[in-house]
């Protein structure tokens, strides 16, 4: 509802009909914000339909295609600064269209009312520590690979609730944390030959190229299950050391397929990444998921040697029970879950499964049965 204010209709959008027409969580819409890929938003009095509510904070009414475009863009492997970039150029190309105003009346009012703290803005997680880039030179970009399509299992993991970890830590604390998840799950993605891509978020993409006599996806699963039980220890040691109930949980969402691996920005070393189906799907089964949960398709699944799906536990939720080796569409499976935000058309029909266990240990080989003399 457009608020009234001295009888004035205005034409913006609060942050709960923002959150309601664009699936997004409040943890993304405030980290739009603090990207500078949204405006901050207008604070205004509340109206009569908003209780007892101390301040409402509103947006112009372009925030929903805004924020369309944004996830357009991160579905095609755009880095947030570069979308930032873009944004940024697409609205100084125009004619200087200032963001709307709130009338002078409501601005005195506000001037009038009790002064209001500005929003802090969470920062994003930390990327990898890495040497400074070097400026790229032309025999260097010359060097740079033609993109290639190859085989690869995508794996994107994302932190549950950052934004709410932002407000009930010290800043300190939480980047010690974040930087402390960061190291955990780094070892375990290079133990299984993974490659560290861009994460729009508060979280982790990593790629799993074939290799000589090990199975990719295989290692992408064990990748993720070890996460998942990383992060409980991780978990249990901050509720330890807050005296909290707060679980600290990744998200993960796994796909694989034929997918392109190029270079997107010309830095030194060369940051590589994939582009196409699996990548879009790993991550909106990372953003549906809840509670630590692995999402799979049922793609991957199918690739999986005979051996492999032995050695895993799969299924979904149906009515009371848990049906094994079962799988789900997802727009099904996460409107089960509480909290999974709007799964987007293009995606509802793909099939996908939760991986509930796996088993580092291959099967003992069967001894050959001798006959009886």
């Amino acid at each position: 509802m457009c608020p009234t204010v001295f009888g004035q209709r205005l034409n913006v959008l609060s942050s709960k009909e923002v959150l309601e027409r664009t699936g997004i969580s409040r943890a993304t819409l405030n980290n739009y914000i603090g990207s500078g890929l949204l405006p901050r938003p207008e604070v205004l009095p509340p109206g009569p339909e908003h209780g007892a509510a101390p301040r409402i904070g509103y947006f112009p009414d372009d925030t929903v295609e805004r924020i369309e475009e944004i996830q357009r863009l991160k579905q095609q492997g755009w880095s947030i600064s570069r979308i930032a970039a873009h944004l940024a150029g697409g609205a100084q190309a125009q004619t200087a269209a200032p963001a709307p105003q709130a009338p002078a009346q409501v601005r005195a009012a506000q001037t009038a009312a009790a002064p209001v703290q500005p929003v802090a803005a969470r920062p994003a997680v930390l990327p990898a520590p890495s040497p400074a880039a070097a400026p790229v030179t032309e025999s260097a970009a010359r060097r740079i690979p033609a993109p290639i399509l190859t085989p690869v299992a995508v794996l994107v993991s994302t932190l549950q609730d950052a934004g709410e970890l932002w407000l009930q830590l010290p800043a300190g604390e939480y980047f010690e944390l974040v930087n402390e998840v960061w190291l955990a799950l780094d070892g375990i993605f290079v133990r299984h030959g993974g490659r560290h891509g861009k994460h729009p978020g508060e979280g982790m993409v990593c790629h799993f190229l074939p290799q000589p006599a090990v199975s990719h996806l295989w290692n992408a699963l064990v990748a993720a299950h070890q996460t998942r039980e990383a992060m409980r220890q991780i978990s249990s040691r901050w509720q330890a050391r807050k005296g909290w109930d707060f679980e600290l949980s990744m998200n993960t969402g796994v796909d694989e397929g034929q997918e392109w691996l190029g270079a997107l920005r010309l830095s030194d070393p060369l940051e590589l990444t994939v582009v196409g189906g699996a990548a879009d799907h790993a991550a909106q089964l990372s953003r549906s998921a809840r509670e630590g949960a692995i999402w799979i398709t049922r793609n991957l699944v199918g690739k999986l040697s005979a051996q492999e799906r032995g050695r895993i536990t799969f299924g979904v939720p149906r009515a009371d029970r848990r049906v094994l080796s079962s799988f789900s569409r997802l727009a099904d499976l996460a409107a089960l879950i509480e909290g999974s935000p709007a799964v987007p058309a293009a995606l509802a029909d793909l099939p996908v499964t939760e991986l509930l266990d796996l088993s580092t240990v291959p099967p003992a080989p069967h001894s050959p049965v001798r006959p009886e003399a």
